[in-house]
């Protein structure tokens, strides 16, 4: 047999690269991502830089890239991508990028080109890590809609279009954290509460450093809540609300989360809350700042 022929089965490259035997057969049919031998038997074999491919489009799965998109990337290098390109990698200013890339993503969501929408997220993952990329680019569109819409109400298509483009993303993003056999945290939005995404995003970011993120999403009843951190038993609970009385309904049901560490985010919470509820701290930094956050509430939990 020649030596570059394939010799391995689909099981055995199921199991050294941990993606499903049907994603396999997904990723052939659909991109064109793996083209493994056959025998006589029509059976697949594969080669060594099959799972090169595989790994390689799952660590771009991983950092947010849509499917279609990684394929093309990684079908597109000569070989396999073990580095993306960086805001810092030379070239361009690191801010002036980031404006390129706020100013690409604007103008795909006026003209409410979801297409051209993905591909610019695809880029901002792809040049930044998860918590940069968010803090940098996709969380000042979103803030920025936010705020046109206040003063001119038509704005609100292009802000629900933004958040049904960036969601998917982002909940994307949450899978890797299923793989952590690490600290677990669960993210919930009190009841009433339905404005979720800057929740997603933390959680994103809360994944991405490591911990395995329960989240429950906006509108979460206190009782619900209570319930799962029996079931979950995470380690923190992240909270977030955007309007005050939101906040203040949450703390005035007097929530029973035991011994867990709570971190509290958002517009909705002030300073004086972590003194109504046990084992809290509040975010005030950044998106970015949020993984030293949660170590503070992990910390609060360990001592209790």
């Amino acid at each position: 047999m020649p030596a570059d022929r394939g010799v391995l089965r689909i099981g055995e490259v199921s199991r050294r690269t941990g993606v499903a035997v049907d994603t396999l057969r997904a990723w052939e049919r659909r991109y064109g991502l793996l083209e493994p031998d056959r025998t006589e038997g029509g059976h697949r074999l594969y080669r060594e830089a099959d799972i090169e491919r595989v790994q390689a489009m799952s660590r771009l799965l991983d950092d947010g890239w849509s499917a279609a998109a990684a394929a093309r990337e990684v079908l597109r290098a000569p070989a396999p991508v073990t580095q993306l390109r960086r805001l810092d990698g030379g070239g361009e200013d690191a801010g002036d990028a980031a404006q390129t890339l706020i100013r690409r993503l604007v103008e795909a969501i006026d003209a409410f080109d979801g297409s051209a929408a993905d591909l610019v997220v695809d880029d901002v993952f792809a040049r930044l890590e998860v918590p940069q990329a968010l803090d940098q680019v996709i969380l000042p569109v979103l803030r920025d809609l936010g705020d046109g819409w206040r003063d001119d109400p038509r704005i609100i298509a292009r802000e629900h279009f933004a958040t049904n483009t960036l969601r998917p993303r982002l909940q994307r993003l949450l899978r890797v954290s299923a793989r952590v056999a690490g600290r677990s945290c669960l993210a919930a939005a009190p009841e009433g509460e339905e404005h979720d995404l800057g929740l997603l995003a933390h959680a994103a970011v809360a994944a991405h450093a490591g911990w395995q993120v329960h989240l429950l999403g906006a509108r979460t009843p206190t009782a619900a809540l209570e319930r799962s951190v029996v079931e979950l038993a995470p380690q923190v609970v992240m909270i977030g609300a955007v309007f005050r009385h939101h906040a203040e309904a949450f703390l005035d049901d007097r929530p029973d989360l035991g011994t867990v560490g709570v971190v509290l985010g958002g517009e909705g919470f002030v300073a004086r809350d972590t003194d109504r509820l046990a084992n809290a701290v509040l975010h005030l930094g950044g998106i970015t700042e949020l993984p030293a956050t949660l170590e503070r509430a992990f910390a609060m939990r360990s001592a209790s």
